[in-house]
């Protein structure tokens, strides 16, 4: 389905509970583009539209819910690396309850159907390997493929894949100590984007300062508020760029945790919550390290593109509201 009718239908529901959307969208090169190739090429990877035109088929198919957050990290590695990739983007109704498949044109607008009939499909959590999501469809390869769930799993599987992990295994493991760094602060164990490790709505209320804790010198226990453990873990990776001295987390350059850290940093410097924290909080590095990013051309390009999922809405105290709202790139559609 277009990308652009998906996120206005996604807008339109407005509330990320009330979604009703199953939808799949080509992602990546070739987007809804048909390429002409030598038929002796790797058949068994391309849809023969006619004698002469063939469409290649997409290397990964990602579904997650009508929301950045846990697949975030996995869409800007997909996106950076350029390979076709299908998006399923499956609304929290059809994730949580049963869906009724029928022939009026609303209904398979909105729905992809697996078999193209007529009937009920059970939820989708009950086809997912763990009841959550996201979850890479037949990664595998396999004619009856396995689905991959857990976050982590998948982050670390198409990182290696996508040549984004390191290139000597004494380099993967110092992106897999960055990248369990990231995931126990910056996102709170997997429980929260917002919480006590790592509070943006924290530091959208906390006073200008250059002071803040470093986190090899602070106990496990401590009593440290929320804004100084945001301010910590913004000062670690602040450190490890200056010591990587390559304008990425690791001297040799680009891995998939420069893309955890660079999606929390452009939530963090949206208008509505710190758009000045490099120098509120004396981050040059960081502020270097998101300009570099973004600007990237497929990054750039993802940023501005409708198949974004978009932002939503947190309370003062930084609890998710689960309301849709427009951000940098991700207007109202």
């Amino acid at each position: 389905m277009d990308a652009l009718i998906v996120a206005q239908k996604i807008w339109k529901d407005s509330y990320l509970f009330k979604t009703d959307i199953h939808a799949i969208i080509r992602c990546g090169n070739n987007n809804n583009e048909a390429e002409e190739v030598d038929k002796e090429d790797d058949e068994n990877k391309q849809i023969s539209l006619s004698p002469s035109i063939l469409l290649p088929l997409p290397q990964f198919h990602l579904a997650y819910m009508p929301m950045r957050n846990r697949g975030e990290i996995i869409r800007l590695m997909l996106e950076e690396s350029g390979c076709l990739y299908d998006l399923e983007i499956i609304g929290f109704k059809n994730w949580a309850e049963a869906v009724v498949v029928g022939e009026d044109e609303e209904t398979t607008s909105y729905k992809a159907r697996g078999d193209g009939g007529i009937g009920i499909c059970n939820n989708i959590k009950a086809t997912t390997p763990q009841g959550k999501c996201p979850v890479l469809r037949n990664y595998d390869g396999q004619d009856i493929g396995n689905d991959l769930g857990q976050e982590g799993a998948i982050t670390r599987y198409l990182a290696k894949e996508l040549k984004l992990s390191g290139t000597t295994a004494i380099e993967e493991a110092e992106v897999d100590a960055l990248y369990c760094f990231w995931f126990s602060t910056m996102r709170n164990n997997g429980i929260s984007h917002d919480g006590e490790h790592f509070s943006i709505a924290s530091l959208r209320d906390a006073p200008p300062t250059n002071d803040r804790p470093r986190y090899q010198d602070v106990f496990r226990l401590n009593t440290l508020s929320k804004a100084d453990r945001s301010l910590m873990a913004l000062g670690y990776f602040e450190e490890q760029l200056d010591k990587s001295n390559s304008g990425y987390l690791l001297p040799s350059g680009l891995t998939y945790i420069d893309f955890g850290l660079f999606y929390i940093l452009f939530e963090l410097a949206e208008e509505d919550n710190v758009p000045d924290f490099v120098r509120k909080f004396n981050l040059p590095k960081l502020g270097l390290f998101l300009e570099s990013i973004q600007n990237r051309s497929k990054i750039k390009d993802y940023i501005l593109s409708p198949s974004r999922m978009p932002r939503y809405k947190r309370d003062t105290d930084g609890t998710s509201l689960y309301t849709y709202i427009e951000g940098k790139g991700s207007p109202r559609r």
